[in-house]
């Protein structure tokens, strides 16, 4: 913001210019305000999580989802596909879905090196599964387990930015509706985030 007042004060009247020193600061607030969240979200799920169950189609989800991100993929260059066995609806927290929709698919940009990103959606009986997989950097086997940890990351936190709370969120979302969440990779290969959610909720 000091950079575009200061150039403002100059009487710099270049639209080129001052797009770029304003779409810099864009990004920039963008990524404080993801910061933020997620460091609020530790508060809020550090005990149980509060689920406010409903009937979701997850497949609409993940549209939505792609549509949200849709800036980030253009800047990204990447191509996003999503299979669809619609609709595929469950007993599910909404928000908290869009959560781990967001932060899976947000990863699959960031480390996905401009590549295409296939997600894949589908009804197993009784269990809804969602595949995001990336063809980027990869994570190495080493680093695999402890990318679901809070404030861990397996890439250089100067080059990529971010707190590494975004797949411990998504982990803890997951659990919280009995779920499971698993990353295949390989350095060079990309990566794959498996996500398996029962489609109602348990009881006994």
């Amino acid at each position: 913001m000091q950079n575009l007042l200061r150039a403002l004060k100059r009487g710099e009247s270049e639209i080129e210019k001052l797009r770029a020193h304003t779409e810099g600061t864009w990004r920039m607030v963008g990524r404080l305000g993801r910061m933020i969240r997620e460091l609020l979200e530790i508060s809020r799920i550090s005990g149980r999580i509060h689920l406010e169950r409903e009937e979701v189609d997850l497949a609409l989800l993940i549209r939505e989802s792609v549509s949200r991100l849709d800036p980030q993929i253009v800047q990204a260059g990447s191509e996003v596909t999503v299979l669809a066995s619609e609709p595929v609806p469950g007993h599910w927290d909404r928000t908290r879905l869009d959560q781990v929709i967001d932060n899976l698919l947000a990863n699959a940009i960031k480390f996905g090196a401009g590549k295409p990103v296939e997600i894949v959606v589908d009804g197993l009986g009784p269990m809804a599964r969602l595949e995001v997989r990336d063809h980027g950097i990869g994570i190495g086997p080493s680093d695999q387990a402890r990318v679901f940890e809070r404030f861990e990351r397996a890439v250089s936190r100067r080059r990529f930015g971010g707190l590494g709370l975004g797949l411990w969120i998504a982990r803890q979302v997951v659990e919280a509706h009995g779920g499971t969440i698993s990353l295949s990779s390989a350095p060079g290969r990309g990566s794959t985030f498996t996500v398996e959610l029962p489609r109602t909720v348990a009881t006994g």
